[in-house]
């Protein structure tokens, strides 16, 4: 965590408010000694700067380019490189509307150094793949760039980042070069990502934006821009954007990852020598109007495809400037408590039956520098919309009157400082791209960068000063200023109230009688008495370095220790036999039985009152289940694993079902249905499921004559004869606690809560460790068309499938042949054709029930090109097919696998997925994992040919939709 903890975590609350205590009027003249000596908790006065962490390397060079240097080796062997422009598309002028993303665009179409595909060329060289590791994005206020490379050691002993990729980062700066004919190749590629947002959400949400920004610059300045401009500015209007705003006194590079900082810093001015501005910067700021004390406006928008009711409260703020000082540091703690407070109230309201929302929530936000929001919403039940409204206003007037209880309060900061120490515990394996996200903020919009050791410390040094009083009175300044701007937006079929209705609603909330809210749910014990321990009754380590148990009950577990985490564990759990096991009439409960589970709670607990018991502790469990396998998936720290396995305990021996969480998951799946159902891409997706299933009766898409099928005994009944331990494969993967105890054991603390918590628990006497399979009938070539939604937009999906025994060497040709299809399938559809905005390929390999290979491809695109951009795709996979595969690309596309594998492997969850996967379901040894890329190293293009000669044998089976 960090200063931006607050901004992560809640990322729409952390927003300075000047609200420490209510001084007399003319405050300035009071000295600041007299404030409570113990309201800062002894780390200075309210003007005093947060410091900047340890390590961190920031200042300006000659040219104005300001900088940010920091090492850090998570990745290793890796480096994030970002070029923050303070500039956005709300500094464009009416004629200039979408250009700033527009720029954005050119960056990768050519800069001097880097002309037309070579700069992406040399990024794929790297490995790099296009939206993971290469991206940008454009909003109001800002353009960012971002590149992840690898960085090399030099003859001199010295790691750097690569030459080339600080030469693509200077050219951005002041090198973009703007081709006419490269400007008129990228309208096409534009205009089809506009395509690509087009429908009943855009409708929507630029109406509210008209709403929520009237009077401002922002109202009319989405990034997207207007498509007459893109489709009709010359290049020269693009580049007198460019020079405007793309000044070194505008922009800032930072540079993140496993390098020599020093020397980077020494050498950064002859990396980036491009000339300093000429003259002082004028950049004009924009506001929203300020608030009209009692205010009450209403919009309210209804689409026909738009697929949920949602109402929103808007309470226009005063305006307030950020800091970065500890004044506007303890705020922040404040709103950040408050955010906390809140999430739990509409966490524990969503789960009663008489809520009138699916779900709630509220966050701060403020636009331009000044102005700023409280905003409350929720989405409301199908035909409940009025109602949830009322829930809304009636919690504001609440939090008015009473707002928050010290139950609450202290549950909060618990909660926070329980965060901090397991963040402080992992300082050293924060990922680089955390660092740019703060860096990138402290340049745009006043952030902060402090080390977590004194932000933990910092913050909880402020808590004892931060009383009920002082929380619940900047709860009141949220609705101070008094000026609401009620939204709602939902489909047409939905009953919404009226204006005059919703006004008469708010004033009488404002004289209701209300009751106080309760307290915090209860502390305590998760279990009251431990039973009696089980015991290891096997052991032995695996080629991998795993160590291997076998309870007295039969359960497996296997244990990997890694340095991928200093304080916490991850856990995977897996067994064979899934929904398909069940009776048919059975079905739809066993599948929504994990959904209820969590909506129930556990135990003797309801999920608010395990909330509550768990609100200090790092711990995240859940049960899982699909077609053929169900497992747990979770996360613990040490310091908490006694409580991880004693949730882990009551999910097996007390899963709880009831009708509460029975009708909560049908309420939320029937609103869904009703709400959707005329929603184009829901049409889509629930006619893509019928072919590829081939409407096979298990896996039809849910409707709502269905929904009274639910069934909370079968549900219950599911659970019980799938939690039988002894089937399982558990693996913990991470930091173990010590390797040896007193007397020589692996793991003792693993194994002292695994051996009570798990081998206590006895074996079932119906042992079910295996799936069935239902006969799902594939799809050979076939072609559907369906007609839905009134936008001038396609949507495509080509899908192929082959039965195929499941193997390794085929399975790491499917993983390069999937990476090289990205590549041409973007060159040829994209960049080529201007057809699309994006495609994606999808070459997998399931090894259950019986083994398949399936190749998918879907796409957005002009309903008039759908046809040309279908062939233009076969023709790709053709030539593949013919064994005409570009080596220069196939080496590139091998080179993203392993980098991704690399990368994958620092992640405790991908181990510990992949270890139960080769245990329980492919009977493989867990010391292939590690052999992996030298298995991709050695696929060669024969065996990609050959693979998709396997895989076009029969289909394709095409999914289109076009408009009515």
């Amino acid at each position: 965590m960090n200063l931006t903890f607050f901004r992560r975590a809640a990322p729409r609350l952390f927003f300075a408010v000047f609200l420490l205590v209510r001084l007399p009027l003319h405050a300035e003249e009071i000295p600041l000694f007299r404030l409570p000596p113990d309201l800062y908790g002894g780390l200075g006065i309210p003007g005093d700067p947060v410091p900047d962490m340890a390590g961190l390397r920031r200042g300006t060079l000659p040219n104005g380019l300001r900088y940010y240097i920091l090492e850090n080796t998570l990745p290793k062997d890796r480096a994030y490189l970002t070029l923050a422009v303070n500039a956005g598309s709300v500094l464009e002028n009416e004629d200039e509307r979408g250009l700033a993303h527009f720029i954005e665009h050119m960056a990768f179409n050519g800069t001097r150094r880097f002309p037309e595909t070579e700069l992406v060329n040399y990024l794929r060289s790297l490995g790099m793949r296009f939206g993971p590791e290469v991206n940008a994005y454009t909003s109001y206020d800002r353009t960012v760039y971002g590149i992840e490379t690898p960085t090399e050691t030099g003859g001199d002993g010295i790691r750097r980042i690569p030459e080339k990729a600080l030469e693509i980062l200077d050219d951005w700066t002041w090198a973009i070069t703007f081709n006419p004919k490269d400007v008129d190749d990228e309208r096409a590629v534009i205009m089809e990502e506009y395509r690509s947002s087009l429908g009943a959400q855009k409708r929507i949400f630029e109406k509210m934006l008209e709403a929520i920004f009237r009077g401002s610059r922002y109202a009319s300045r989405l990034a997207i821009g207007l498509p007459e401009v893109i489709k009709n500015a010359p290049a020269e209007k693009l580049e007198a954007f460019y020079r405007r705003w793309y000044r070194n006194d505008n922009m800032a590079v930072i540079l993140v990852g496993d390098f020599d900082g020093k020397v980077l810093e020494e050498e950064l001015a002859s990396r980036f020598s491009s000339p300093g501005p000429k003259d002082t910067l004028v950049r004009p700021g924009y506001e929203l109007p300020g608030p009209r004390p009692g205010s009450l406006a209403v919009e309210t928008f209804t689409d026909p495809e738009f697929p949920y009711a949602t109402v929103y409260l808007y309470h226009k703020r005063g305006y307030n400037e950020t800091g970065l000082d500890l004044r506007a540091l303890r705020s922040g703690v404040i709103d950040y408590l408050v955010s906390s407070m809140t999430e739990v109230r509409n966490e524990d309201a969503a789960v009663r039956e008489d809520c009138p929302f699916i779900g709630a929530e509220a966050w701060a936000t403020r636009y331009g520098k000044l102005s700023r929001y409280y905003i409350m919403a929720a989405q409301a039940k199908s035909g409940q919309t009025g109602a949830a409204l009322e829930a809304l206003l009636t919690e504001k007037e609440s939090l008015l009157r009473y707002g928050f209880t010290q139950g609450e309060l202290d549950r909060a900061k618990a909660s926070l400082v329980s965060s901090l120490e397991f963040q402080v515990s992992e300082k050293d394996k924060r990922e680089s791209v955390s660092f740019v996200e703060t860096f990138t903020e402290d340049f745009l919009a006043n952030g902060y960068t402090p080390d977590i050791e004194w932000e933990s410390d910092a913050v909880q040094r402020l808590l004892p000063g931060i009383s009920l009083e002082t929380v619940n009175a900047a709860v009141k300044s949220y609705y101070e200023d008094d000026d609401l701007l009620v939204i709602i937006a939902a489909p047409e079929t939905e009953e919404i109230p009226g204006g005059e209705d919703i006004r008469r609603m708010a004033a009488e909330i404002r004289e209701a009688a209300l009751a106080p809210p309760a307290g915090a749910a209860e502390k305590g014990a998760l279990v009251d008495e431990e039973p009696e321990a089980g015991f290891v009754a096997g052991e032995h380590e695996d080629e991998s370095g795993a160590v291997v148990w076998t309870l007295n009950n039969g359960t497996r577990i296997i244990l990997k220790e890694t340095n991928n985490r200093n304080n916490a564990l991850n856990l995977y759990a897996l067994a064979r036999g899934g929904q398909t096991s069940v009776p048919l009439e059975d079905d739809l409960s066993a599948y929504l039985a994990p959904e209820i589970q969590a909506a129930s709670g556990v135990g003797p607990f309801t999920r608010p009152e395990l909330s509550g018991r768990l609100s200090d502790k790092q711990i995240s469990l859940g049960f899982w289940t699909n077609p053929y396998t169900r497992g747990f998936y979770g996360q613990s720290s040490l310091s908490d694993l006694e409580s991880f396995f004693q949730l882990l305990y009551l999910y097996f021996t007390r899963p709880k079902i009831d009708d509460s969480g029975v009708n909560l998951v049908r309420e939320a799946r029937r609103t869904r249905l009703v709400q959707e159902k005329d929603n184009p891409e829901t049409v889509f997706s629930q006619e893509l499921t019928r072919l590829v299933y081939g409407n096979h009766p298990r896996f039809k898409p849910l409707e709502l004559e269905d929904l009274d099928g639910i069934n909370g005994e079968k549900a219950a009944a599911f659970l019980k004869k799938s939690l039988d331990p002894s089937v399982y494969t558990f693996v913990f993967a991470g930091s173990l606690g010590p390797r040896r105890g007193e007397n020589g054991e692996n793991f003792p603390l693993v194994r002292r809560l695994a051996e009570t918590w798990l081998g206590s628990i006895p074996a079932s006497s119906g042992r079910w460790d295996s799936w069935d399979d239902p006969g799902v009938a594939r799809p050979g070539k076939t072609e559907k068309i369906i007609r839905k939604g009134r936008e001038q937009k396609s949507m495509v999906y080509m899908v192929w499938f082959k039965a195929e025994a499941w193997d390794e060497s085929k399975n790491a040709a499917a993983l390069v042949l999937n990476a090289y299809l990205d590549i041409v399938l973007t060159d040829e559809i994209r960049e080529k054709r201007g057809g699309v905005y994006s495609v994606s390929g999808s070459v997998s390999f399931a090894p259950v029930p019986e083994g398949e290979l399936s190749l998918g491809i879907y796409f957005v695109c002009d309903p008039d090109r759908a046809g040309e951009l279908r062939n233009a795709v076969k023709e790709q996979l053709a030539g593949v097919e013919a064994g005409n595969i570009d080596a220069e690309i196939f080496e590139r596309a091998k080179k993203a696998v392993i980098k991704n594998f690399e990368v994958s492997m620092e992640s405790n969850a991908f181990i510990a997925r992949n270890y139960a996967s080769f245990s329980a379901i492919l009977d493989t040894p867990l010391s292939r994992l590690a052999e992996r890329p030298a298995l991709y190293g050695a696929v060669g293009a024969a065996e990609v040919r050959d693979l998709m000669a396997k895989i076009l044998e029969n289909g394709p089976a095409e999914l289109v939709l076009f408009p009515e």
